[in-house]
């Protein structure tokens, strides 16, 4: 009798052990996605960690009952030596991967003291790193201190002349501002990018460990240097042509072919045309002149780079989860009683993860880029409508070939990084129209996690770029035009 009164007992107890855990299981399932970004991060790692996949004949099942994740996964969120994990693409690693993919770009980069980090050649993220006291840090110190000094010279000369009169004469406003915001724009972009240098040797290892993972499960890499490439060359190019055009604009009075026409005259008359407002403040002299000449070359490098990088970086995400898409349509269409639901929910949690951590360091130069685009759209459309002004064709042509650039390429930043967005949605048709033969908990987990978590690049977190936004920009825009141009003709009268 005793003996089976304890043998009751312990059934008891072991049931009550089992329910324990499966409700502290369910209620961390149900919390996964609730609290801010940071608490949701770590809900998504602690959970993936409860799955386990075995093999029943020839077919992927899929387990929670012990809590266990395989080795690979169990590698990746520990930071253990992802190298280690096969890939289908072993033999193009150094071809496809994202870091050798924006290498080359990056490098270009260095050359005007942006991002000054060692390794961007190497042939894997590992081999990145930044030093404090080292010959590319104090050429970038060097190239941000030389920036700073033309912002502060341009800041005097707004605060000077930023007055009711400007607003009052055509161009006044651009005069009074253009060159503090140019050159603010090209110090702080300089400054973010020395920030994030230790942030992107960390960035780029845990990107590698994404792929690595992620390509563990026979998914195909996208092809980005070829992407990146083009990208590259269509922007820089058109800005070049731009800025070439901006030169000759500035140096019309300049006489070719005459007695007069050498480089330093040619310096004079460009540097006091396009940068009158400096000469308010101090005299010209040939060595001022070539001191302006490279620093407003610098920070035109800055300008134009920034909108580029955030278009790779965000064209790199956005292919990812393409690639992913593609896959998952791919196998649903063939295979779909052998979909691994569970495997699809931890790739696309560990994309969206990484997301989260690129956005945590490169969104000021997001908001950075933003806001020196919108302000320059703004005072473009100013001048524009402010009234005719009689001038040489070559301005006409400049002004409007400027102002559909800027527009052009503020709608290419805004329209690849809003493709995160629509990427990491794409398959939630898929989820929806699910059998009910092969819907599951875990197809039922990777819908809920698609719909609710916020996959999106920021702006310091003041916005987020989806298509929205651009027509959240544009309503901007318009607004403040209007509003300066009011303010315009009343003064006028």
């Amino acid at each position: 009798m005793d003996t089976r009164i304890n043998v009751d007992n312990q059934v008891m107890v072991a049931f009550s052990r089992i329910y324990v855990e499966a409700d502290t299981t369910m209620l961390k399932t149900k919390n996964i996605f609730h609290g801010d970004s940071t608490k949701t991060n770590g809900r998504i790692w602690s959970v993936l960690g409860n799955r386990k996949r075995g093999k029943t004949n020839g077919r992927i099942r899929t387990t929670n009952h012990d809590g266990a994740l395989p080795m690979r996964a169990r590698q990746f969120l520990q930071n253990d030596d992802v190298d280690t994990l096969p890939s289908v693409n072993s033999n193009e690693d150094s071809v496809d991967s994202f870091h050798n993919a924006i290498s080359s770009i990056l490098w270009w980069a260095q050359l005007f003291g942006l991002l000054p980090v060692t390794g961007i050649s190497a042939d894997t993220p590992s081999k990145l790193k930044f030093k404090k006291f080292s010959f590319r840090t104090f050429y970038t110190i060097l190239v941000a201190f030389s920036i700073f000094i033309m912002a502060t010279l341009s800041v005097i000369h707004m605060i000077r002349t930023l007055n009711a009169e400007a607003f009052g004469v055509r161009g006044g406003i651009a005069a009074a501002t253009a060159g503090a915001i140019f050159y603010g724009n090209g110090f702080f972009g300089t400054m973010m990018f020395l920030w994030l240098s230790p942030r992107w040797v960390i960035l780029q290892n845990e990107w590698r460990s994404m792929e690595r993972f992620i390509d563990s499960n026979k998914s195909l890499r996208p092809r980005l240097r070829l992407k990146f490439l083009i990208l590259s060359i269509i922007v820089l190019v058109f800005s070049l042509l731009e800025h070439i055009l901006s030169i000759i604009n500035n140096s019309l009075t300049y006489e070719w072919g005459t007695s007069n026409s050498t480089f330093k005259n040619f310096l004079h008359i460009y540097i006091t045309t396009s940068h009158s407002f400096i000469f308010d403040i101090i005299e010209y002299n040939f060595a001022i002149g070539i001191y302006i000449f490279i620093v407003s070359k610098l920070a035109t490098f800055v300008w134009n780079f920034t909108d580029l990088f955030v278009m790779l970086v965000s064209t790199g995400l956005a292919e990812r989860y393409k690639a992913l898409n593609k896959r998952l349509f791919v196998l649903t269409k063939k295979h779909t009683n052998t979909v691994d639901w569970c495997e699809f929910r931890c790739d696309y949690a560990i994309l969206s993860s990484l997301m989260k951590k690129v956005d945590n360091d490169i969104s000021p130069i997001i908001l950075l880029s933003f806001a020196n685009n919108l302000y320059f759209i703004c005072l473009q459309l100013l001048n524009g409508l402010s009234g005719p002004t009689e001038g040489h064709i070559i301005s006409g042509i400049y002004f409007f070939g400027s102002f559909a650039l800027l527009i052009t390429r503020t709608c290419a930043v805004t329209l690849l990084t809003a493709r995160i967005n629509d990427q990491s949605k794409t398959v939630l048709p898929l989820l929806y129209n699910c059998s009910s033969s092969t819907y599951n908990i875990e197809t039922q987990r990777l819908q809920y996690q698609l719909t609710t978590d916020d996959v999106a690049l920021t702006g310091l977190r003041f916005f987020s770029i989806t298509r929205n936004f651009m027509l959240a920009l544009a309503g901007a825009i318009i607004t403040y035009e209007v509003v300066l141009l009011q303010f315009n003709v009343a003064i006028k009268t």
